[in-house]
């Protein structure tokens, strides 16, 4: 009911007609039903707070009608007026002033008691009407609430539209949810995510934040994991049908926030003071519709195993640093970090234990930078740490420490351990820093430098760096060729591989990268590899070139039941994780149905002395597949015949620069001899490169060359246009 006010009833005009009819009444207060203040005339010196007490005892008694006197000496009188049914509608109570005659009830005239009456039948009528207002106000309001909880809707549906990440969403989700309802506290929990947020209500000092949210997290959290359904507890024995054991002095609801799976992984959840109007249903279908909300982001911008942010809100968060950072003198660092030796771990152990390993490397990065820097899950085996205000110096202690870390994980897996390291690549975020892919790629390529120089280590790519100045050129590619990877804009060329003695069954092609610029048009492998191998991208090359070849190779052999034989390039980079690099192959040659007898791998001399153990363990576990092996530019290293015998290749490549002048220049014509003598000695094939014209092969066919390959034998063409060209045993017989 809406509290009694002097607009509803005019008591002043009452009070007015009563001191015409006693002269003794100097003032005037009134309470209601329940003893709730309703009005006070404003001359009167009488306090409520002074009345309260003999209104109590007064209540408690029998009687409707008590005159006392007070300290002061002035008299006080307390009347009930009572409606039809009998009950106190309304209590008066009467300041007779101080005299000295003695003090007549004034309830006892006659006159007071019809104006009494009057002022009864004008109470009752005005509470009729106060009634029809709340029931108008009721609805008023509820049409309100419908329109505001419509306008949060919406309104967070357009934040999932713009382009703020993760935690940015969440808040802005908590912020809105609290200013649209009227309640103390809300609560948003995500418990993989390591996100707990939370808005008060004026901000209120008095609520006991940490008691609710330890109920919510202990006692309310375990049973929406389980039962996945919303909550309205307003009365303890709301509390009690759920089995919740621990009390809560607040009245609240509570919904559940899910992943893609419909998992509950967290919860909404707002509260109010015991004292506050009860949560209603209308409340519950709201928080429900804003879980929603907040495990659309949750599943959007974070990522499932970690609980980490995903690339994609990492990058919208250095973004926005970048936007805060133009102008200013402010730096930050960013780091990437690589797993090491996961291909190991996923081998041996299963992926069940990467992603463990995962999941702890996370929690150890998280664990060990400021609430204000970033750690999210940028790839497979891969992270981003975002300091903010932090220079490279700091940058590189800052990491130091988290390298050291991880390298003290004690990760054993079905009675297995494995090593736990990392390679750490930091970059500068500074107000010359053009775009967040130029950024990450700046970390990508220190990550890996780092990986380069032997696993576990720091690389700090300071842009500043003469050397770094020098290859800009180089620069400028190393986001093309990124792109280029991501995009699949790379492309297979191939070059036959000619017997020049004897026919073979199937052809032999090395294969050939070239990559698509934006045209249409090919760009030569000299415009970017030179970049790739700077930079440290040649891995990733390889391991994408090995791919799409066994893929297209399956293809050919699906449509026309024929093989053929490859050659593939590798890097002196992919060396230096053979473990795994290794694995990869195995993984593609079972996974594709291919015969490993058909694919050769070519490693240059150089790259081979100088990952001579790697190249070595890396030869023996992929022959063991069958593959075979040629190690290309042969004859250029001072030391290839002492290096020769401890590598188990089946072809020499005789490097093109002796092949080229064959014809013409003595020592090169006996250079190639001496190459493919030594080499059919040790009972291997070899190759000439660089068979420009019909004499150079003829030449090398008098010297005893067993394939030569060259424009004069083949030009290179796009490995799909060579194998659609090829004989198909199937159309043969169709």
């Amino acid at each position: 009911m809406q509290q009694l006010t002097a607009s509803s009833v005019h008591f002043d005009n009452y009070l007015a007609l009563l001191k015409g009819f006693d002269p003794a009444v100097e003032g005037m207060i009134v309470f209601d039903h329940e003893g709730g203040f309703a009005w006070q005339d404003k001359g009167n010196v009488l306090k409520p707070d002074v009345v309260m007490p003999r209104l109590k005892s007064f209540n408690d008694g029998d009687h409707d009608n008590e005159l006392t006197s007070l300290e002061d000496g002035s008299n006080l009188e307390l009347v009930n007026l009572r409606n039809q049914h009998g009950e106190v509608a309304l209590t008066l109570c009467l300041y007779l002033g101080a005299t000295d005659k003695t003090v007549q009830a004034v309830a006892a005239n006659e006159k007071i008691a019809m104006l009494n009456e009057f002022l009864l039948t004008d109470y009752e009528q005005s509470q009729a009407l106060a009634s029809k207002e709340d029931e108008l106000n009721h609805m008023t309001d509820e049409l309100t609430r419908r329109y505001e909880e419509l306008n949060l809707i919406y309104k967070a549906e357009d934040q999932a539209l713009n382009i703020y990440h993760g935690r940015e969403l969440l808040r802005q989700l908590v912020m809105n949810t609290s200013r649209f309802l009227n309640v103390d506290i809300l609560f948003l929990y995500i418990a993989g995510k390591n996100i707990a947020m939370h808005k008060f209500k004026n901000d209120n000092p008095l609520f006991e934040s940490d008691k609710l949210f330890d109920y919510l997290r202990d006692s309310v959290y375990p049973f929406l994991e389980t039962e996945q359904q919303s909550l309205v507890i307003n009365h303890v024995e709301d509390a009690r049908k759920f089995n919740f054991t621990r009390n809560t002095p607040y009245k609240h609801v509570v919904s559940p926030v899910v992943n893609a799976e419909n998992q509950v992984i967290g919860l909404l959840a707002i509260a109010s003071q015991n004292f506050s109007v009860d949560f209603s249903n209308s409340d519950r279908n709201l928080l429900d519709v804003m879980s929603k909300k907040a495990s659309k982001i949750a599943q959007s911008h974070f990522d499932p195993l970690t609980g980490l942010e995903n690339s994609n809100s990492f990058e919208l968060i250095i973004k926005d640093l970048l936007k805060q950072s133009w102008g200013t003198d402010v730096n930050h660092a960013i780091a990437n970090v690589d797993i090491d030796r996961m291909a190991v771990v996923n081998d041996i152990s299963g992926r069940d234990a990467g992603d463990q390993l995962i999941k702890q490397v996370g929690q150890k990065l998280a664990g060990m930078v400021r609430s204000r820097d970033v750690v999210a899950r940028i790839g497979s085996d891969k992270f981003g740490v975002l300091l903010e205000n932090c220079d490279l110096p700091t940058a590189q202690i800052v990491m130091k420490k988290i390298s050291h870390a991880v390298s003290s994980i004690d990760f054993e897996w079905d009675g297995k351990t494995h090593e736990v390291s990392v390679s750490i690549g930091i970059a500068p975020v500074s107000a010359d820093t053009q775009s967040v892919t130029s950024l990450m790629n700046a970390a990508e390529t220190a990550r890996n430098v780092s990986k380069e120089r032997g696993r576990n280590t720091i690389h700090v790519l300071d842009l500043e760096d003469s050397n770094l100045l020098e290859r800009k050129e180089q620069i400028r590619w190393v986001g093309q060729i990124q792109s280029a990877l991501r995009d699949d804009q790379l492309i297979l060329f191939a070059q036959l591989i000619k017997p020049l003695k004897t026919k073979t069954d199937k052809p032999h092609y090395e294969i050939l990268v070239r990559m698509q610029d934006d045209d249409g048009g090919v760009i030569p492998p000299g415009k970017f590899l030179p970049a790739a191998e700077s930079f440290y991208l040649m891995s990733s090359i390889d391991y994408w070139v090995i791919g799409k070849t066994f893929s297209e190779l399956a293809e050919y052999k699906q449509n026309s039941g024929q093989t053929c034989q490859v050659s593939i390039n590798l890097s002196g980079q992919s060396l230096n994780d053979p473990v795994g690099f290794a694995a990869y192959i195995g993984n593609k040659l079972e996974e594709h149905q291919l015969d490993a007898r058909d694919i050769c791998f070519e490693i240059t001399e150089s790259a081979a002395i100088a990952n001579i153990d790697d190249a070595r363990f890396f030869i023996d576990q992929v022959g063991t597949y069958g593959c075979r092996f040629s190690l290309d530019d042969f004859g250029t290293g001072l030391s290839s015949f002492a290096y020769l015998k401890n590598l188990k290749v089946n072809f020499l490549k005789i490097d093109g620069s002796f092949v080229t002048d064959i014809c013409t220049d003595p020592v090169c014509e006996s250079m190639v001899g001496a190459i493919n003598q030594v080499g059919h000695a040790m009972k291997l094939q070899t190759v000439a490169e660089f068979v420009e014209n019909d004499a150079i092969a003829q030449k090398l066919n008098e010297i005893g060359v067993d394939y030569g390959q060259g424009y004069g034998l083949g030009k290179p063409a796009p490995l799909a246009e060579i194998l659609s060209s090829l004989p198909s045993t199937k159309s043969k017989s169709a």
